[in-house]
């Protein structure tokens, strides 16, 4: 069973479309035998370069070994992203490509002349997660609840587009999502890989939301989220976020990715819920810049051993 919602078709299909890729489902095995697999999706652009796509939070990966031995996984999983790399450099990346955290082994991306920086989320086991989150995630909570807000699974989607423009509003920057595109992907992913969370208010007013892709039995993603400006200090992102878990933990998921913890106040807030930090990492092609600095420490140090 795979996992990760990110190789469901439905998703797949929605980048083509919205974002005019191609897409590649790409398997790679070893060149005899069935020692190990790889699975993974590429998506190119027009010039046939390899890229991103936007609200794409990384490209999913799936690696499977036939030994459950630490020693012989190690050594399938560098032999697998070895071939990644190599099918890479010889595509050519069209910008950076962020990488799913199963690609935890960045070196064979370094080795194939390609750079690397660590980008961060946390994963939540839902499974005995009352134990893990801080209690002032659950007091915010509360409060949202004393001031009669109530969360619900919706398909109003101009309401939850409604949600999403507050922190575009606020931060500047652009979901890329209308209400047209929010009923789009939930066709095409069905309700049992999409989800609308949305937190309404005593007078019946949308306040907040959360948009979640999900593989029955595996992983949930907070994939965007939002809430009106007005609603802030309601805790209406902990309500969303309690109701959210509840729902996933029906569905049998086991980790739920809140996507992203690179900016310090972001970063504060999810850390409140208990989940692991993991690491993920975006490559990029090395320039001639970079390439000639890096030539320049070496043979600088090389000149101080031999001078020793």
């Amino acid at each position: 069973m795979n996992v990760d919602p990110l190789f469901h078709p439905g998703w797949i299909e929605f980048n083509e479309r919205q974002w005019g890729l191609e897409a590649e489902h790409l398997t790679l095995t070893p060149d005899k035998g069935d020692a190990w697999r790889l699975d993974t999706v590429l998506y190119r652009n027009r010039r046939g370069r390899l890229v991103t796509p936007p609200r794409n939070p990384y490209l999913p990966i799936h690696f499977e070994c036939s030994s459950e031995r630490p020693a012989s996984i190690n050594r399938r999983k560098r032999m697998a992203l070895t071939r990644l790399a190599e099918r890479l450099r010889e595509t050519g990346l069209g910008g950076s490509l962020s990488l799913s955290p199963v690609a935890d082994d960045v070196r064979p991306f370094e080795w194939a002349q390609m750079s690397a920086r660590p980008r961060f989320t946390y994963h939540l086991e839902i499974a005995g997660r009352e134990e893990r989150i801080d209690p002032s995630a659950r007091k915010k909570a509360r409060k949202c609840r004393r001031l009669d807000y109530r969360c619900e699974v919706s398909e109003d989607y101009a309401a939850v587009a409604g949600c999403l423009s507050g922190p575009e509003s606020r931060k500047g920057f652009d979901y890329r999502l209308e209400a047209a595109e929010l009923d789009r992907l939930a066709e095409l992913m069905g309700p049992d890989h999409f989800v609308c969370f949305l937190a309404r208010n005593a007078r019946g007013e949308p306040m907040g939301t959360r948009v979640c892709l999900y593989a029955p039995g595996g992983h949930a993603m907070a994939w965007s989220a939002g809430m009106k400006t007005e609603a802030m200090k309601d805790g209406v992102n902990n309500l969303v976020a309690e109701e959210a878990l509840a729902f996933f933990e029906a569905q049998g998921c086991t980790v739920f990715d809140f996507i992203g913890a690179n900016i310090p106040p972001v970063a504060e807030m999810k850390e409140a819920w208990g989940g692991r930090l993991v690491c993920h990492f975006v490559i990029s092609q090395r320039g001639m810049r970079q390439l000639a600095r890096e030539a320049y420490v070496t043979a600088r140090t090389l000149l101080k051993r031999e001078s020793k």
